[in-house]
């Protein structure tokens, strides 16, 4: 099978390659399109984030690349928009909406760069509760998702990483599946993010696969995005995670092209 990926980071933020290394990966690797989606600024932590000051070098170098590239690589400018960033949409060709940090009582915590982090943001601003800290993030990506209108929902569940959430008891698949449901009424196309698993946290992507189940009752469409920070791994677990999406049910993932999002078969 052939890919595309729209969630790819470069040395504007916090990625390891550059826009074009990661392009020449894209084409020896014979994927469909590529499309980068640089984190957003954050004020309140820029030490990851995309400069403001550089988001108009940031389009400008893509498409300059996009004419140089024309006809061999269908290429896409998007931005990952964080919840605590503000952007004009029309900027961009795409917007992936994540959430990545909870500010609770003046402290900003990252909730997805470390296990260590994540636990103090459960011990200092929940009380010690992973549920009460899972309510607050699932929050967070609703009205990230209400606010932004975004083309795709970001790494959805993406507070699994570390597996520091009771992820299969009762309370905790209320809480995700009643914002899964309240997050697809803003926009239906989620990403299946393999980000954690190449970085050695997971062995299967997020969203888990009850998730993936109630994606497709709700008839939500699903891109395959690989989070990827290095070149090589803008395909990574691509093939599995299709397969994972078959034994689910879904017969198709969407993909971006010159004339949109089409529906590519499994």
């Amino acid at each position: 099978m052939r890919f595309s990926n729209l969630h790819t980071h470069t040395t504007y933020s916090d990625g390891k390659n550059t826009v074009r290394e990661n392009i020449e990966a894209a084409i020896e690797k014979n994927m469909l399109s590529l499309g980068f989606s640089d984190h957003s600024f954050t004020p309140c932590d820029q030490s990851y984030c995309m400069k403001l000051e550089n988001y108009g070098r940031y389009r400008a170098e893509i498409s300059e690349l996009k004419r140089e590239y024309e006809g061999r690589l269908p290429i896409f400018t998007g931005l990952e928009k964080d919840y605590y960033s503000e952007i004009n949409n029309e900027d961009f060709d795409y917007v992936i909406a994540s959430v990545h940090y909870i500010i609770k009582d003046g402290k900003t915590h990252p909730i997805d760069h470390s296990p260590e982090l994540q636990t103090c943001c459960i011990n200092e601003s929940f009380f010690g509760s992973a549920l009460d800290m899972a309510k607050r993030y699932f929050e967070l990506v609703v009205e990230n998702a209400r606010l932004s209108r975004p083309d795709v929902i970001g790494h959805f569940d993406v507070i699994n990483k570390f597996s520091l959430m009771p992820e299969d008891s009762e309370a905790y698949v209320k809480i995700a599946s009643e914002a899964l449901v309240e997050t697809s009424k803003y926009c239906k196309r989620f990403e299946i993010n393999t980000g954690g698993i190449s970085r050695g946290w997971r062995k299967t992507p997020y969203p888990n696969r009850n998730l993936l189940e109630l994606l497709l009752k709700n008839g939500c469409e699903v891109v395959i995005n690989s989070d990827s920070h290095k070149a090589e791994n803008l395909d990574f677990f691509f093939e599995e995670s299709a397969h994972i999406l078959r034994e689910v049910g879904f017969e198709s993932y969407s993909c971006l092209m010159p004339c949109g999002f089409v529906k590519m078969p499994l």
